[in-house]
């Protein structure tokens, strides 16, 4: 198992934060590994579905990680999730009309 740590990279609290409140939110993990929302660095869908799935059933990095998640949204502010779509429109900001969340995807 020592060797599977030191494999995989670690996560930042940033990133764990940002991947908790939009699955949540209702995006996908595909979503999110095309770039619907902008993490530390770019996550293959695996890395995405790895680290969800570690976050709900592993319990010492679940707690770990909602230990520095809680830490992180206290200690520092996190940018508000936001999609963009082709033309670099800025869409999730605020409340959403139907017609505006069409345009994202």
């Amino acid at each position: 198992m020592g060797a599977l740590a030191a494999v995989t990279t670690p996560w930042k609290s940033e990133d764990d934060l940002v991947l908790k409140n939009a699955v949540e939110a209702g995006a996908s993990l595909e979503s999110l590994a095309k770039g619907a929302v902008h993490f530390s660095r770019r996550y293959s869908i695996e890395e995405l579905r790895e680290r969800w799935h570690s976050l709900l059933y592993h319990p010492v990095i679940s707690a770990d990680a909602s230990a520095q998640m809680l830490e992180f949204e206290h200690n520092g502010p996190l940018k508000s999730i936001s999609l963009s779509d082709a033309k670099g429109t800025r869409c999730g900001t605020g409340k959403r009309k139907f017609e505006s969340v069409r345009a994202c995807y």
